[in-house]
């Protein structure tokens, strides 16, 4: 059944950003094929597809869903409001961004359909390739059966190929949601600063969630190697400084380099 359609500001590069997110997603719980994106609910699938004209999401289950929350879930995960004309006339004068900006306009940070799971997924991600944080990722579920904050708190998720401290400050993270600690209803700020007093978040993954749930267009996450590297500059310091001319926008030129070649 129909839900809902929501209007999408173009340019929308929908196929690079279902590719991007399908090396990104929960394991069987989202899956992108045929130039969909779909996400398991319960016993509901929902589907969300892309028209060009006019430019829009159409959004569907095969059941009765609660079509306000499905539909804001779907426009905050695809952005649906990003104004790519701005991020332009702000950036493309950027050396290390300019060809990226015109190989593929409209690019932006995805969000995720579960702010808890993005999480999960990040603190999984630290320090390895997005391949082996996908791996991490299927064996959480595999063990947990759904990734719940409940569900993670119980679960063994020793021997799962990753430190110590790392499956810690995941179930450190998940008890943190199940006490009312960490809620993202809350405005960003509020969450940041909750996930301040957790381990496994620090300024790195702060920034990085900053992008995807906050919407912070000026995070940045100056140490990351592949920023410094797409940037060609040789330390964090240098990074910073030629991302001041990037402000207020630097999250927008963070995923460029990231994401376009």
């Amino acid at each position: 059944m129909n839900i809902g359609d929501i209007p999408v500001r173009t340019p929308f590069p929908w196929q690079v950003l279902l590719d991007y997110y399908s090396h990104r997603l929960t394991p069987g719980f989202e899956s992108v094929e045929g130039g969909r994106y779909q996400r398991l609910m319960g016993k509901r699938t929902i589907t969300v597809e892309y028209a060009a004209r006019p430019s829009r999401l159409i959004v569907s289950a095969n059941g009765r869903v609660n079509a306000d929350e499905t539909l804001a879930a779907a426009a905050r995960l695809f952005d649906v409001e990003h104004d790519h004309a701005l991020i332009h006339e702000h950036l493309h004068r950027s050396k290390p961004l300019q060809q990226r900006l015109a190989n593929l306009p409209g690019m932006r940070p995805l969000g995720a359909w579960s702010p808890f799971e993005l999480c999960i997924r990040t603190i999984l991600g630290q320090q390895v390739t997005v391949a082996a944080a996908g791996t991490l990722m299927r064996r959480l579920v595999e063990r947990c059966g759904s990734v719940t904050p409940e569900c993670v708190v119980a679960a063994d998720v020793s021997n799962m190929g990753m430190p110590g401290k790392r499956a810690a400050a995941l179930q450190s993270f998940a008890q943190a949601i199940v006490d009312g600690r960490v809620d993202f209803s809350q405005p960003w700020a509020q969450v940041d600063t909750a996930l301040q007093t957790l381990p496994g978040f620090g300024p790195w993954t702060r920034a990085y969630l900053a992008i995807r749930l906050g919407r912070d267009r000026d995070a940045f996450p100056a140490s990351d190697i592949g920023l410094i590297r797409a940037a060609k500059v040789a330390t964090p310091a240098e990074l910073l400084k030629l991302a001041e001319a990037w402000r207020p926008l630097r999250a927008y030129a963070a995923i460029y380099l990231w994401a376009v070649a």
